[in-house]
């Protein structure tokens, strides 16, 4: 009796675990596409950029291959861009910073920053990986496929600037 109660015990609880496990990954969403991120007014910097190495700290030493978007200085007209990415900023009770290196893939080097200062933009669609297609073209994983770059950035909203 004691056999059957135990396997009764124990067939009821692995059926909770695949049940609990199954409506915990339908409230899983994936982070939306590039398509409709990029089209995102408040993202104040999008560049490709190479990752050229990382600091001890895990931050990337970046070399800018284009920028896309970026705020001019309302003085000078100078466009700022930092050489070094430090990662993006998580918040909570103590906010720190999840360095670069530890985000990125081992062996990817080019991305399509969205950038906040020196630290990615949000936590979510803050790089996408950049690399030559077969034909040799630029081509940007969106998180649901491979775009040709060019396709992508046109997608970037014109800034409107006051002109006096």
């Amino acid at each position: 009796m004691k056999l059957a109660s135990r396997s009764c015990l124990t067939s009821f609880l692995l059926l909770l675990a695949v049940l609990t496990v199954r409506l915990s990954a339908d409230e899983d969403e994936l982070p939306p596409r590039l398509e409709e991120v990029i089209k995102d007014p408040a993202i104040p910097v999008i560049i490709d950029a190479t990752i050229a190495r990382f600091t001890k700290e895990g931050y990337a030493q970046i070399k800018v291959n284009k920028v896309y978007k970026s705020p001019r200085d309302p003085v000078d007209e100078t466009v700022v861009i930092p050489s070094l990415v430090k990662g993006y900023l998580m918040d909570g009770v103590r906010r720190r910073v999840v360095p670069v290196r530890i985000i990125t893939d081992r062996g990817k080097t080019r991305f399509l920053f969205f950038l906040d200062g020196d630290l990615l933009f949000s936590t979510y669609n803050n790089q996408f990986e950049i690399r030559p297609d077969t034909e040799n073209q630029l081509v940007v994983d969106t998180g649901r496929g491979w775009k040709p770059l060019p396709d992508i950035v046109k997608l970037i909203p014109v800034s409107k600037t006051k002109k006096d």
